[in-house]
């Protein structure tokens, strides 16, 4: 063999083993970009997810808050333009509305929110706002009830003693809800035989609030009182509804 050949031999071998080479790292650089653009993508569709996700959670949220809005409309402006509630005196309305308000989506929305101002504040505006007939300074709870349940119909004060039944109700539902025992209590006294009912029913049963319920106070004002009995009948029937295996 020439050392012609051999050199043109080792030169091919050469030039061979660099192609090899070269194209073993092109292998190897493609390689690596098509991992680069895997991990991109990756990235790309974790994001893409992550925001799908979110705007689903906020059409959810803006669903649940449109409902708990129209029902809140519903329920409230019936309530103002008197077609519920209207044989019955105003504290009882008050507890029957803010029980149905909170009996709506209004719940679900605070259970999913966890926003448990904005209706309740609204509520309580709007029912002061319907409650003129109201002194503006301090009154006595035990004269108001006293006042109200009087003018309850036969027939009105048995329904309002059964949908404000407490005796079912267990204590530590009872201790979140000093006003709505008391209220209840009023009228399980009121409705007893003349001649064992107090004469001032109302009155025992703020006593017997303060003795194994909660410190009730004695006086109250109007903007307190409808905000008390907000928080405590929407507080009561949010918790409920959060234990309904549905939610």
């Amino acid at each position: 063999v020439s050392k012609v050949a051999l050199y043109t031999t080792q030169t091919s071998l050469l030039e061979a083993r660099n192609a090899i080479r070269n194209h073993r790292q092109e292998l190897l650089n493609n390689q690596q970009q098509l991992i680069a653009f895997g991990e991109k993508f990756n990235q790309l569709a974790t994001e893409i997810h992550w925001r799908v996700n979110e705007l689903e959670s906020r059409l959810k949220k803006l669903e649940i808050k449109s409902a708990a809005k129209d029902d809140f409309d519903r329920i409230v402006t019936s309530w103002s333009a008197k077609q519920t509630y209207t044989q019955l005196p105003w504290v009882f309305q008050v507890v029957f509305l803010v029980r149905e308000v909170f009996s709506s989506s209004v719940a679900i929305y605070e259970i999913e929110s966890g926003d448990t101002e904005y209706f309740r504040d609204l509520l309580g505006n709007k029912i002061i706002a319907e409650s003129q007939h109201l002194p503006d300074n301090f009154f006595d709870i035990h004269q108001l009830y006293e006042q109200e349940w009087q003018q309850l119909q036969s027939t009105d004060l048995d329904l309002a003693m059964g949908l404000l039944e407490t005796r079912s109700l267990p204590r530590e539902r009872l201790v979140e809800m000093p006003y709505y025992f008391t209220l209840g209590t009023t009228l399980e006294l009121a409705s007893l035989p003349e001649q064992v009912r107090p004469e001032k029913p109302a009155e025992c049963a703020i006593e017997i609030c303060r003795s194994q319920i909660a410190k009730l106070d004695y006086t109250t004002d109007v903007r307190d009182f409808v905000r008390q009995n907000v928080q405590e009948i929407a507080n009561d029937s949010v918790t409920i509804l959060s234990r309904s295996p549905k939610l």
